[in-house]
């Protein structure tokens, strides 16, 4: 008995309402960070900018993708 063919569901990132706050507001938060923040959680890390514009490049298929193909050979039966 062969298993269904897998159906590829591409995620989009860009509805979700934290996707669409970090991308309107990130900005004006490095830019303000040094006057109201650094008291209280200490200095800016730039490590935070490398993360987050990762996030927001990550489910956006023009920065690349990797294909994957999965081989089962549990019963003789190879499938991608």
């Amino acid at each position: 008995m062969s298993l269904p063919a897998a159906v590829y569901r591409p995620r989009n990132p860009q509805l979700s309402d934290y996707y669409r706050c970090v991308e309107d507001y990130f900005e004006t938060f490095v830019r303000v960070y040094e006057e109201y923040f650094p008291r209280q959680y200490g200095f800016w890390r730039p490590y935070v900018e490398q993360v987050i514009y990762r996030y927001l490049d990550c489910g956006d298929l023009s920065h690349g993708f990797a294909r994957v193909k999965l081989v089962l050979d549990l019963i003789g039966d190879a499938r991608t």
